[in-house]
C-alpha cells in the first residue's frame, strides 16, 4: 500500500467521527509521520471529494457551539482560528450569531440551580459564566438584568 493510500485511510478514520477542518487533518497527518507531499495531496484529494471543507465545517462547528455550548462571537472567532480557518470564513459564519441571545441561551441552563441565591452571588454567577464563554460586559450586564425580570429588555444595552 502505498504512502498516499495510507494517508488517505488515516485522513478518513480521523473525519470519521465528526467534521474537521483542513488544518486539523494536516496536524494529525505530520503527527502520523506522513510527509508534507503525501499531505498535500491528500488533503487535495479530500477537498476534492468534499470529505474537507472549512466554510462547511466551521458552519457545522458554530452550530454546533450555539446549540450545546453557546459562546460569543469573540470566543467562536478565536476557537476557529486555532483551528486554521481563514478570516473571511469566519465572518461570514459568525455574522448572524447575536451575542445578547446567544448569552440568555448560555445562562438559561444554570437559572434552575441558582434559582435560591441572594441576588449578589447569583450576579456573580451569571457574569462569570458569561466570562468565560467571551461576552463582555455589556452582554453580560443586560442578560443579568433579563433574568431578574424578562420582561426588562432595555434597548439602552443592546
Amino acid at each position: 500500500m502505498s504512502d498516499c493510500s495510507k494517508a488517505y485511510n488515516q485522513a478518513i478514520r480521523f473525519l470519521a467521527p465528526r467534521a474537521r477542518s483542513i488544518k486539523e487533518t494536516e496536524v494529525n497527518l505530520k503527527k502520523k509521520g506522513f510527509e508534507s507531499q503525501v499531505i498535500d495531496q491528500t488533503v487535495s484529494t479530500l477537498k476534492q471529494e468534499r470529505l474537507l471543507d472549512d466554510k462547511e465545517f466551521a458552519a457545522l462547528f458554530v452550530e454546533s457551539r450555539e446549540r450545546f455550548r453557546p459562546k460569543s462571537r469573540f470566543a467562536l472567532k478565536y476557537e476557529l482560528r486555532q483551528k486554521g480557518i481563514s478570516d473571511a470564513i469566519i465572518q461570514e459564519t459568525i455574522a448572524g450569531v447575536d451575542d445578547f441571545d446567544t448569552a440568555l441561551r448560555a445562562v438559561k441552563s444554570k437559572l434552575g440551580q441558582w434559582q435560591n441565591l441572594d441576588r449578589e452571588t447569583f450576579k456573580k454567577k451569571v457574569m462569570n459564566h458569561l466570562r468565560n464563554r467571551g461576552f463582555g460586559y455589556e452582554v453580560s450586564i443586560s442578560t443579568y438584568r433579563n433574568c431578574l425580570d424578562p420582561n426588562h429588555r432595555s434597548e439602552e444595552y443592546r
